[in-house]
């Protein structure tokens, strides 16, 4: 494949994607991506192909003469001329008559127009405002397409007639023929709209021709002519002006009578003669080096742009699974776990051997000590807690829903919120969940809560997943007992004695028996701080050995394990269904998306940089 085949493509690919990047991650559309893909679609991608031939722009301010010079280059009378500013509405663009016969010049200049090239019937239709027209020449440059401009000052304070339709061709062309006379040759207002349209992607050349005064010395005229280039290129005009030429006033030529003039400002061809000798191929690789190097750059920042928005988005996510995580500990802070453990130890006892059940009488022996210090440990408990807890003691359920509203409550809010508290601060939703958190916010709030509320039956029920979970661990732990853990099992006994919430609270402040980094501290917070005073009982009443606290670890943590597997897990199946679930689904699609396309438009950026001219 050529380079200019190559450049093709991955420009092509690249102005899919990066679009398509900023998109997903909802940024924009911004005036730089708008900026860098209009310049892809009318300057860079229409003219990649070596055939194309040159499209040169005639332009000025009104009655400058732009229309008198168009028929002169063309041999043709077919643009209205006149004195009145602001004749002429719509582009028209003369092809020559090899050119004309190619459908891909007509599709490339209407995609560059933004509408099809109409054949231009006759003159009258140029003072219309509408589509872009076209006509033909025979004996004009053979390789140059000529644009027909309307004027870009007629107007006042700004607002410009025809300036917005000016800018439009101009932008789709490859070089200008900037005409002034001697009102506007010093025009800021003009110099500076031409200067962007010529430097704002690529630099682009021109010629410039001066219609002034018969009676203006040469050294007038190349002086006022300096002043455009310079104001047009600043310093480094030289390079990019192909040539100065002058035109002078003439009745006959403003009369229609005769062509315009064009004589060089000091040696060089004429006009015609330099737009004839003028080759495409050369003069469009070095106008589309510039223009190359310009978009690659574009198209770099805007990368960085997604990828930035890519982080925060990220971070934002990551900080409301954490608030979710957090709001599912909290539902479960009173969660009869006893329940759990009292069960295990029921099914483990079942399956021991007939000497080990003699052996469970061993803990009665012990227990009785065991018992004060938890007696002491639960009237403690009770003169800190107001009477409305004791009497809900033995009934969880209405605790759990209070706790379950709660923490719905509050992780909507955080949901729905501007922001987040993340690790590292606050964190700003980011425009990717913007509608489903507007979705969120309007659904109807008081039903979820009612749904939320009745699941907490489903909470506290029993599932036969977990009564299966519980046999296969027992079985497991017991075939994974040596003999001299078997001999030891009379202290396995005392699970029927030493309180399900102690007992677990003390392998989890003593280890970190779950396996996951913190989830000693999340247990803890679960279980509540007053079951901490039966930690330090247990050790010192039970008189356990080393030896039997890492058996009573190896047994309780797995018991752990499998309850939070199904609690944990069934509450935040519960508050993603009703809660987060629409704006976490689209935030993990568009950090996904995001990551496939960065990559993508990572590798666009890499070969375009390696086949810059």
């Amino acid at each position: 494949m050529s380079p200019e085949a190559t450049r093709i493509q991955v420009l092509r690919e690249l102005r899919a994607d990066l679009p398509e990047l900023l998109a997903t991650l909802a940024v924009g559309p911004t005036p730089a991506l708008e900026s860098w893909t209009h310049a892809l679609d009318v300057k860079l991608l229409p003219k990649l192909a070596p055939d194309f031939p040159l499209v040169v722009a005639i332009c000025g301010g009104g009655s400058a003469g732009k229309s008198t010079l168009f028929n002169t280059l063309i041999g043709r009378t077919l643009s209205p001329t006149g004195g009145r500013a602001g004749l002429n509405r719509r582009v028209l663009a003369g092809l020559p008559e090899p050119q004309a016969r190619h459908t891909a010049l007509l599709d490339s200049l209407a995609h560059i127009f933004g509408a099809p090239l109409q054949p231009l019937t006759e003159s009258v239709q140029l003072t219309t405002p509408g589509d872009p027209l076209y006509c033909t020449f025979g004996s004009g440059p053979s390789r140059v397409v000529l644009l027909d401009t309307p004027d870009i000052d007629t107007g006042a304070r700004g607002d410009y007639a025809n300036r917005e339709l000016a800018r439009q061709s101009l932008e789709g062309a490859d070089a200008f023929i900037y005409i002034f006379t001697n009102a506007t040759y010093n025009n800021r207002d003009n110099t500076d709209f031409i200067a962007h349209l010529l430097t704002s992607v690529g630099t682009r050349p021109c010629c410039l021709v001066y219609r002034v005064y018969p009676s203006f010395t040469e050294a007038e005229v190349r002086e006022h002519a300096l002043t455009v280039a310079a104001n047009l290129y600043g310093a480094g005009y030289k390079e990019h002006v192909l040539g100065l030429f002058r035109a002078d006033d003439d009745n006959r030529v403003a009369a229609g009578q005769a062509p315009m003039t064009m004589r060089p400002i000091g040696a060089g061809p004429d006009l015609p003669t330099l737009l004839a000798d003028l080759d495409p191929l050369p003069m469009r690789r070095r106008l589309m080096a510039s223009m190359l190097q310009d978009a690659a750059r574009q198209a770099a920042a805007l990368h960085l742009l997604a990828r930035q928005a890519r982080e925060g988005l990220a971070g934002y996510t990551t900080a409301l699974e954490v608030a979710q995580r957090a709001s599912v500990q909290r539902a479960l802070r009173r969660f009869p776990t006893d329940r759990v453990l009292r069960r295990f130890a029921e099914i483990w006892l079942a399956g021991d051997p007939p000497h080990i059940k003699v052996m469970r009488h061993t803990g009665r022996v012990v227990e009785w000590p065991l018992k004060i210090v938890l007696s002491a440990a639960r009237r403690l408990r009770s003169a800190s807690e107001p009477p409305s807890a004791q009497g809900q003691a033995d009934d969880p359920a209405g605790p759990m829903a209070m706790d379950l509203l709660d923490a719905a409550t509050s992780l909507y809010q955080q949901t729905v919120d501007a922001q987040i508290q993340g690790p590292d601060g606050l964190q700003p939703a980011p425009p990717a969940v913007h509608a489903a958190q507007k979705a969120a916010r309007q659904k109807d709030w008081r039903a979820t809560l009612t749904h939320i509320q009745e699941q907490k039956s489903l909470l506290l029920s029993w599932s036969e997943q977990l009564e299966s979970d519980l046999a296969a661990l027992a079985d497991t732990l017991r075939r994974r007992m040596g003999v001299l853990d078997q001999l030891r099992q009379t202290f396995a006994a005392l699970l029927n004695v030493i309180p399900a919430t102690a007992a677990i609270t003390y392998i989890l402040h003593t280890g970190d028996p779950v396996g996951a980094a913190g989830i000693k501290v999340k247990l803890t917070g679960l279980l509540g701080l007053h079951d901490l005073y039966a930690l330090i009982a247990i050790p010192a009443t039970a008189g356990m050995k080393k030896a039997d606290q890492r058996q009573l670890a190896q047994m309780l943590a797995p018991v752990a394990q499998t309850w939070l597997a199904h609690k944990l897990t069934a509450v935040q199946m519960l508050f993603e269904e009703q809660i987060t679930g629409g704006v976490l689904t689209r935030a993990h699609q568009a950090v996904d998306q995001a990551d496939t396309l960065l990559a993508r438009v990572e590798t666009h950026l890499s070969g375009l940089k390696e086949i810059l001219p």
